[in-house]
């Protein structure tokens, strides 16, 4: 039998979501029962089914629950490189989502951070803005708080330009 402290280290601990991140799944969930209700009322049981399921669905994918993609945040910086986009996303956040939607996993090029799995993500994005930086997009030593895709896909560009060049992140130019 070994002792806990043989075992490796403990994971670290999850942090909770915010109550704000469970604001738009409530409303979305109860905005579908009353749509539902209404349909209910005017004998149209099919349709309200489907809002219903529709809402559970809805209330889901934009809430905490949704865990999505995960890499640690000291895993994700050992891989940092101007060709590597690391990326601090908030499951609930729309910025986040939009981001998850466009830039479709796997790929090798985009490592994905769950600020609410992540207590150095956490403390790494207090410094870089807290929570409306989400989400923030690492490429190299450049970094984009609240990046929409347009802002992810111009500093992948950049970043991959600065590699061609054999730039460095933390280094100088030569």
């Amino acid at each position: 039998m070994t002792s806990p402290d043989a075992s490796g280290p403990a994971p670290a601990p999850r942090t909770r979501a915010p109550l704000s991140a469970w604001l738009r799944p409530a409303l979305l969930l109860v905005g579908g029962l009353i749509a539902a209700g209404l349909l209910l009322l005017v004998q149209q049981r099919i349709a309200a089914v489907a809002v219903v399921l529709f809402s559970l669905f809805m209330a889901y994918w934009t809430s905490p629950l949704h865990a999505g993609p995960h890499t640690p945040l000291a895993t994700a910086l050992r891989r940092r490189a101007n060709d590597v986009t690391i990326v601090l996303w908030a499951p609930g956040n729309p910025l986040s989502a939009r981001l998850q939607t466009a830039i479709r996993n796997p790929r090798e090029d985009v490592i994905w951070v769950n600020v609410y799995q992540d207590p150095a993500a956490q403390q790494f994005l207090a410094e870089h803005g807290g929570a409306d930086a989400v989400p923030l997009v690492i490429v190299g030593d450049e970094v984009t708080p609240a990046a929409s895709v347009v802002q992810l896909l111009d500093a992948q560009a950049e970043g991959r330009e600065r590699a061609q060049n054999g730039d460095q992140p933390g280094g100088n130019t030569p």
